[in-house]
């Protein structure tokens, strides 16, 4: 250093003088303690490693871990016996924020040094961001000699982080590369990313198709028929304002177009005068034709009185065919048209419609239904009926039977009396279905007669004293004979018995045993048998004895 190489050629000729002149006469005076020198601040001047410009070092960012040696400390002391002990970092602040991205060190030869720390983030963007828009640091040194009294100077410096042109970098490449000959093509954003601050940016390309142009940060274009197949491979550039640039492949394929179609069944089965549908579904390869494609009926469609229904990818036949087409087949087309660009594509089908005859509804248990019946007996029979073809059926009846009631349920009852007797009456029964044209009926006639009803006869009774007569302490029982000569049921019942006798009504039997006390009881028995009104009664006595 400067002021080591001074004080080595002070003390030198000091040394001299000392030789030169007697101890008597002289006084002698070492390093540091020159009488006649007044104390003095060390000075210091920054010597630029790096570049600058006016006296402003200029730091390129993105130096962090490197040690980077900024300039070098010129330190001088006006007092000659003084040398440096420190210098060191006072301040260093960026827009007025405290911030750590250099010191300063000391050689192996003495020499002091301001450097980057190894630890400090210069990211000029950082910086610039942090700091106010502002990377320009305000560095105060502080310089200390080895004088008994430590005298200090300042040296001040500047240094501006300067910025570093960095490369773009992508953020979204994902592209749509299947496209459709003569469907219009528009990307989705191409993205990219810059560190650099308002840095600007050219997408291009050399080997870009003819009919495809860039668009700002999109591709677009229109292919057609003859650029189907085979597939076709360009490089897209990004360049940004400092040059720097980076590339993305792609390859393109362009599908060619496929004709619609349809999907299910040529043939449906309608009802004749049932208002029906027919879902139709279409199909096509290419989805990009799904909001283009039109289905157009044949005009004949109109004559049958059907109407033609398209929703999007579907279609409906609607109406109703009358009974004249009945075992006809209603035959229609429908074409599909994609309406594709430069090569639209069509498919026709033929489609038919079978009429099915309406059937009538029928009866289906009249074959037992009652068509005799005795006065004072109850009639009652329940009507049923179906359609095969699931329509509606009203039901009618035509009768001039005064004890006989009908509902619209098909429910038959009445009860007639003495004064109804008939050889026989005429019942009609019909049933028709909902067909709005053309319904279809059914109907059911038979004859109800009216009969003298015979009541039961008792054809065998107690007529002897063996089966009038009960002994005490002995079972008594006797069984009736009864006929009905109508063949209807009866009841058999003992109005009018003593306590001791019971009956059993499925035998007609009457059984009991008396006890002493009914040797001077009444033991009268009167027994019937009735049926729909008609009865007949049979009375006895019962002799008991011991």
């Amino acid at each position: 250093m400067v002021i080591k190489n001074k004080h080595i050629i002070d003390y030198i000729c000091i040394l001299a003088v000392i030789t030169s002149m007697s101890c008597d006469d002289s006084s002698i005076a070492l390093p540091g303690n020159y009488k006649d020198n007044e104390p003095a601040n060390p000075v210091g001047k920054m010597n630029w490693e790096i570049s600058d410009e006016n006296d402003v070092g200029q730091l390129p960012e993105n130096l962090q871990g490197t040690n980077t040696i900024l300039g070098i400390i010129d330190v001088e002391d006006d007092n000659p016996d003084d040398e440096i002990e420190t210098v060191i970092i006072q301040s260093q602040k960026v827009n007025g924020n405290d911030r750590n991205f250099f010191t300063v060190i000391q050689d192996s030869v003495g020499v002091w040094k301001v450097v980057l720390q190894s630890s400090a983030n210069i990211d000029y963007e950082t910086v610039h961001s942090q700091n106010g828009s502002s990377t320009l640091t305000e560095l105060v040194m502080e310089i200390t000699d080895d004088s008994p009294s430590k005298s200090k100077g300042t040296l001040a410096a500047s240094v501006l982080i300067t910025n570093v042109n960095e490369s773009p970098t992508w953020v979204n490449t994902y592209i749509t590369t299947e496209l459709d000959e003569g469907i219009h093509y528009e990307s989705s954003e191409i993205t990219w990313d810059d560190v650099d601050l308002d840095d600007n940016h050219v997408l291009s390309s050399d080997n870009l198709p003819g009919w495809l142009t860039i668009n700002v940060n999109k591709l677009v274009g229109d292919p057609l028929t003859e650029h189907v197949n085979p597939s076709i491979s360009f490089t897209l550039e990004l360049t940004d304002a400092g040059g720097l640039m980076i590339t993305n492949s792609f390859t393109f394929n362009v599908r060619s177009n496929e004709a619609p179609g349809f999907n299910g069944s040529l043939n449906d089965t309608w009802e004749e005068e049932i208002s029906d549908s027919w879902y139709i579904t279409f199909t096509d390869q290419n989805n990009v034709d799904y909001s283009t494609l039109t289905a157009e009926p044949s005009s004949i469609l109109d004559s049958y009185g059907l109407t033609f229904q398209q929703n999007g990818m579907n279609g409906t036949v609607s109406g109703t065919l009358p009974h004249s087409y009945v075992n006809q087949q209603v035959t229609f087309q429908i074409t599909l048209n994609d309406n594709r660009n430069g090569n639209p594509l069509t498919a026709t089908e033929t489609f038919t419609i079978n009429v099915d005859p309406n059937d009538p509804p029928v009866f289906t248990n009249t074959d037992n239904i009652i068509q005799s019946i005795h006065h004072g007996c109850q009639y009652s029979y329940d009507v049923n009926w179906n359609d095969p073809d699931g329509d509606g059926v009203s039901f009618v009846w035509n009768e001039s039977i005064a004890w006989l009631n009908v509902n619209s349920s098909g429910q038959l009852s009445g009860t007639p009396t003495e004064g109804d007797f008939s050889p026989g009456e005429t019942v009609s029964l019909t049933i028709t279905d909902d067909r709005p044209i053309v319904p279809l009926s059914t109907s059911f006639s038979f004859t109800i007669s009216v009969e003298v009803n015979i009541a039961p006869e008792f054809t065998a009774v107690p007529d002897d004293d063996d089966e009038t007569t009960a002994t005490v302490g002995s079972y008594y029982s006797f069984q009736f004979g009864i006929n009905d000569l109508n063949g209807h049921d009866f009841d058999f019942t003992v109005p009018t018995r003593p306590s001791w006798l019971s009956y059993n009504s499925s035998n007609y039997t009457i059984y009991g045993t008396p006890s002493s006390s009914d040797i001077s009881a009444t033991n009268d028995v009167t027994v019937q048998a009735a049926d729909c009104g008609q009865e007949t009664s049979f009375s006895f006595s019962i002799v008991v004895t011991n």
